[in-house]
């Protein structure tokens, strides 16, 4: 992955911004598993250590297909993308724990889940700068369990992720919140959404 990228990664100027499109065989099931953020963590993760640089923006894709890419480029501000939920929330808690789901999941309990299909989903975090933000990405779309829905049967924080087909994830650093996270949440089935 880093290869691919390896030419301009070193000439793209800040903030950097990660895209990669996951292209799946016919026969795989685009709406269960293959869950966008598992192909982000820990490639996000990998990439800023060996490169030594942050990135502001991270998005996935998966549509059914023969090819996958990869791209980096420099972000830049886009129009919020609104979408039938546009909620945001705040959270203290260690993301290892079970208090950081559930503080997200008891802001959105009015949230119903979207229809069945893809969803397209935009997460823009705030956080102070001893976090590390990609390490905040999994529990905070577990706890998504109202928007994304849950099989019959499913434990509280086994959301329907696979149903992800359109994942943008963003940060900005800002030194004056300390350990408290904002999220802006945006969700939307896929075809209702701004181009990514």
């Amino acid at each position: 992955m880093l290869a691919a990228i390896a030419p301009t990664l070193p000439v793209t100027p800040d903030p950097l911004a990660l895209r990669v499109d996951i292209g799946l065989p016919d026969v795989v099931p685009l709406l269960a598993l293959h869950d966008l953020d598992n192909y982000l963590f820990p490639l996000v993760p990998k990439l800023t250590q060996a490169t030594g640089r942050q990135f502001a923006s991270v998005w996935a894709t998966k549509r059914h297909g023969g090819r996958s890419s990869v791209a980096v480029c420099q972000t830049h501000t886009v129009q919020d993308p609104g979408g039938v939920y546009s909620l945001q929330v705040r959270t203290t808690a260690s993301a290892s724990t079970t208090a950081y789901k559930r503080q997200i999941r008891d802001q959105i309990t009015a949230a119903q889940p979207l229809p069945d299909g893809g969803i397209a989903l935009q997460l823009a975090f705030v956080v102070g700068p001893r976090r590390a933000w990609p390490n905040l990405w999994k529990a905070t779309i577990d706890s998504l369990g109202s928007i994304l829905g849950r099989d019959a049967g499913a434990r509280e924080w086994n959301a329907r992720d696979g149903r992800i087909t359109d994942l943008g994830l963003h940060c900005v650093i800002d030194p004056a919140v300390g350990n408290q996270v904002t999220i802006a949440i945006r969700a939307c089935p896929v075809g209702k959404q701004a181009a990514l």
